[in-house]
Parts: structure tokens; C-alpha cells; sequence
């Protein structure tokens, strides 16, 4: 059992929001526990040996309300000052990159190098002042924390402009690394004109919800306006995901068979194998399976994952021998894994495919945060970066979907605005920096797809979705408004791709296309750190 201690106010907190909590053993991976608020902290009731760490979504001042962890501790009476455990966590991390990326040799003046001496100095100041003053010490861990995050943020970028950099140099940059999805009813000639000016490949989702409503009855019309479109346009295409068990992309005929795994396996092999064959000429890769690790709303046996996962590939590589086959991981933090014993944690979930000599060429993460849904709960970009390398240990390529809102899910929508339905409080996921919006959204856009390309094995980066449409997977999390008016992540996007000089074409978006953000204040803490000032 571990207790930690929450203050509030300057006393113990009566009361305390638990978002995100879970324990996390030495393999990283999410431990079956329960967590509770009782006597002014929490205590974390294990139902596995060994040291834990507890991560937890949490309020870190100007760096957003993320989510966090403290080290891995072993059990004892005396609980722990959570705060003090958390910014333990964060200077360790904080350390150990500098160390790992060469970076002690920024300049004092360097904002990097500024706020790591600031966090420094606070947690020694925490610790001096732990067994005297409870509540100064409380205070003092509090602002370690925002500045070690900041300071954490700070190092990840400078470290993902000069590795982007010596990529640009060694010209070790895929043909086509900046994608973008769309939905198949959005056929606006502003869409369409956005994607073929700003991106290198398609991303074409294939819910089989969609494309077959009613057992054995297809509807192609859609997905075959795209896929011709495309190739009209040159312009290469990721499909899928091909299965995925999540409700958006299973008809509701095959509940039916939920408990018939044989008959199961034969629909999702003559699905698979209908799909590929009408489209091997016009997609030249797919995503075959997406999330079927997280195993919470069609479950199935761990092996029946496997298998699954194996015949997927091999349906298509005999019907499109040359064609690229993904497996996608959802929810890659693996949160779900502590509730659900059903499911595979996403690390373990890759290395069985690896393993298991599986015929696919290679990963695809998809990254969503900052909307109330399972999975997405926001971390801020040090996790990021170090996710990506723990699924690089895999040795396979990594192909990147994300995605953040451009307006807050819990604020109150204009009248007569599309998005109203949409935003209901179903409980927050936290934000980065500040509440989200076009700008924030913009400035997480240019970060994250900067830190994705300046990894050697990130084969590309896509983002979720063009266009903000009611249907999506994130209603809010468009390049472009429901009315296709260009948002300010668009330009970003594109003067980025013109930045690695990475376009088939040649060109971007005209800058008339899409609006201009520079009114933002970049001393603003919200952004500040994107433009390392």
C-alpha cells in the first residue's frame, strides 16, 4: 500500500478530483490497484508486488493541467508529500535527457538552462524544508514541478531542432512525411484544395461500419470518390484501419457474433480480403487492425488478439503482396490496462507482434488527448518524445496519427455554433499550457509533429483530421472549421512543411489560404516556449 499526503490551502485537502490515477510498476506498464481520498491523501491499495509509481492528471500551473507521475516507491508507513514526489520524478527525467542529449552545454541565458537551475534550486529548497514546514514545502515542490516541466518542454525542443536538422542535412527525410485524414462525406472543394497544396499522403479512414451498414451489403461510392481523387492527384494513401472493435467502426450485425469467435475470424477474413482487392490499385498501404489490444467493447482472448492481428496482415499480402501493412496502437500511455484484464498493454501488445513473425512493415501510434474520452487525458511533450522511443525499441518504423481540439470541451459554445452538441462536460483531460483553442492547438501542432520528424525511425506524421465534422473520432480537432474556414494550426502545418522542404509538389498553401496568428503574444506562457523565447 502507498498513502501520500495532498495539501490544500495550507492544511490537508478535505476533498481532492482524482483524474487519470494509476499505478505504474518498474516495466512501465499500468498495475491493477485501487485508489481513493480518505484522511486528507490518497491511498493506493496494490494488487501486485514491487515497487509503484502513481501517475495522476494534475493542476501544474502555467504548464497546464497534465498528467503526471511520481518515481517508482516502495511501500512504507509513513506516507509520502505528493507534491515533492512528483517534482522528484520530473527532475530525474529532467536530468537523465540532459545527460542523454548532450545538452549541458546550453548557455546560462538559455531559457533551457534558466529553468532548470530554477528547479534546481526550488527542490533543494523543498527539501530543507520538508520535515520543518509541511506547507512551504507543499508550495516550494508545487513551483519545482512547473519549472521542471518547463524546463523539460524547453530541452525537448532543442534537442528536436538539432537532431531535425542534422535529418534535413544527411537528407534522411521520407519521400512523404506529413499526411493528413479526412471524412469521406466531406467533399468541399476548400478541403480538397488544402490537402493537395499542404500534404504529402492521404490518410483515408475504412470504418467497416460504414462501408458495409448491413451484413454483405457494401457501400463503395464514398470511398471510391477519395481513392479515385487521389490517385488523380498523385497523391499516396494510408487506409484503414481495416478492423477495429471500437463502436465508431463496428456494424452492428457483428455483435451478433460475439461469442462466436470461429464465425468472427471468417467475416473479418472475407471483409479484409473484399476491401484490398478492390482498392490494391489505388492504396498502396493499410492499416489492418487498430486498438484491438485495448479489448473493451467486442472482447476477445488474448490469443484470439494474436491471431486476429496475424491474419489480418496475411490476408493482405496475398492479395497486395507490395502493399505497406500497419498495425495501429490506440490510448499508446496504456492507462486502460490497470482496469481491464482482458486487455494487452500496448508495449507487450507490440513486442508479441514482433515476436510472433507477423508479416507487417510497421507500427502506427495514434496520439489523441485533450478530449473527456477514455485514453486521451494530456501529457505534456517530454512524455511525448519518450514514448516515441520506448515503441523505436521495437525496431520497426513508426507512422504517427494526432490530434488536440481547438476549443476546450467543457466551455460554453456560441449560439448557433455546429460544435454545441458536442460540448458536453463529461469531465476534463486536462489541457497543455492553456485551455485549448485555435492558437494553443496550433502551437501543440508544430511541437509535436517538429519532435515525431526529428526521429530517425518516424517514417511520418499525420493529423487526424482536416476538417471539424460531428462524426469524427474529435469533433473539434480540424485544420479547418465545420464551414471550412482555415484555422490557425493550418498555417502552421504548412509553414513547417515548407520549413523541412519536404512537398512532392513543391508548393504549400498560398499564405491568403489560411489566417494569421503572429497577433499572439508570444510572451504569453501559453506559447512563449514554441518560439523559444
Amino acid at each position: 500500500m502507498l498513502k501520500f499526503l495532498v495539501l490544500d490551502n495550507g492544511g490537508l485537502a478535505a476533498d481532492w478530483p482524482l483524474r487519470n490515477a494509476y499505478l505504474v510498476g518498474a516495466d512501465n506498464n499500468a498495475m491493477r490497484s485501487d485508489i481513493f481520498v480518505e484522511d486528507g491523501g490518497l491511498t493506493c491499495e496494490k494488487r501486485e508486488n514491487g515497487s509503484a509509481a502513481l501517475c495522476l492528471q494534475h493542476d501544474v500551473g502555467a504548464c497546464g493541467e497534465l498528467t503526471v507521475q511520481t518515481t517508482l516507491l516502495p511501500e512504507r508507513n509513513e506516507p509520502y508529500l505528493l507534491s515533492l514526489e512528483l517534482a522528484r520524478h520530473r527532475m530525474m527525467m529532467l536530468y537523465t535527457k540532459m545527460e542523454e542529449w548532450q545538452l549541458f552545454d546550453l548557455a546560462a541565458e538559455h531559457p533551457a538552462a534558466k529553468r532548470t537551475e530554477l528547479a534546481k534550486k526550488l527542490f533543494i529548497e523543498t527539501l530543507c524544508q520538508q520535515g520543518t514546514n509541511l506547507s512551504q514545502a507543499n508550495k516550494l515542490a508545487d513551483d519545482c514541478l512547473v519549472a521542471a516541466i518547463d524546463g523539460s518542454e524547453e530541452l525537448v525542443l532543442v534537442n528536436a531542432d538539432r537532431a531535425l536538422k542534422r535529418r534535413l542535412e544527411d537528407e534522411d527525410l521520407p519521400k512523404h512525411p506529413v499526411g493528413c485524414g479526412v471524412a469521406w462525406e466531406d467533399n468541399h472543394e476548400k478541403a480538397r484544395h488544402a490537402l493537395a497544396n499542404t500534404f504529402d499522403f492521404l490518410y483515408l479512414p475504412t470504418p467497416w461500419r460504414a462501408l458495409a451498414p448491413e451484413a454483405g451489403d457494401y457501400r463503395w461510392d464514398e470511398l471510391d470518390n477519395w481513392a479515385e481523387w487521389a490517385m488523380r492527384n498523385r497523391m499516396p494513401v494510408i487506409a484503414g484501419p481495416l478492423i477495429s472493435f471500437e463502436p465508431s467502426g463496428l456494424p452492428d450485425w457483428m455483435y451478433i457474433w460475439e461469442h462466436d469467435y470461429d464465425t468472427v475470424r471468417e467475416l473479418v477474413y472475407e471483409h479484409i480480403e473484399r476491401v484490398v482487392t478492390r482498392y490494391k490499385n489505388k492504396i498502396s498501404a493499410w492499416k489492418i487492425v487498430s486498438g484491438l489490444h485495448v479489448n473493451t467493447h467486442f472482447p476477445c482472448s488474448f490469443d484470439q488478439i494474436i491471431e486476429l492481428t496475424r491474419l489480418a496482415a496475411m490476408v493482405v499480402k496475398k492479395v497486395q503482396p507490395m502493399g505497406k501493412v500497419l498495425v495501429e496502437l490506440r490510448q499508446p500511455f496504456g492507462e486502460y490496462f490497470g482496469s481491464n484484464p482482458r486487455s494487452i498493454a500496448p508495449l507487450m501488445y507490440a513486442d508479441l507482434v514482433v515476436q510472433g513473425n507477423i508479416n507487417f512493415d510497421a507500427f502506427g501510434i495514434q496520439l489523441m488527448m485533450g478530449q473527456p474520452q477514455s485514453g486521451q487525458y494530456t501529457r505534456d511533450l517530454l512524455q511525448i518524445s519518450n514514448l516515441l522511443d520506448d515503441y523505436a525499441g521495437t525496431g520497426k518504423p513508426i507512422h504517427l496519427t494526432a490530434a488536440v481540439p481547438s476549443q476546450s470541451l467543457t466551455a460554453t459554445p456560441k449560439a448557433n455554433d455546429e460544435s454545441s452538441a458536442l460540448l458536453t462536460n463529461a469531465g476534463s483531460c486536462g489541457y497543455w499550457r492553456k485551455p485549448w483553442s485555435p492558437q494553443v492547438q496550433a502551437h501543440w501542432l508544430e511541437a509535436v509533429f517538429k519532435i515525431a520528424l526529428s526521429k530517425p525511425y518516424i517514417e511520418s506524421v499525420a493529423w487526424n483530421q482536416l476538417a471539424d465534422q460531428v462524426t469524427a473520432d474529435m469533433p473539434l480537432s480540424g485544420l479547418l472549421t465545420h464551414d471550412h474556414q482555415p484555422k490557425a494550426a493550418l498555417r502552421r502545418v504548412t509553414s513547417f512543411h515548407r520549413m523541412i522542404g519536404a512537398s512532392h509538389k513543391g508548393q504549400g498553401t498560398q499564405a491568403d489560404d489560411v489566417p494569421n496568428d503572429d497577433a499572439t503574444n508570444i510572451n504569453d506562457p501559453g506559447v512563449s516556449l514554441i518560439n523559444g523565447k
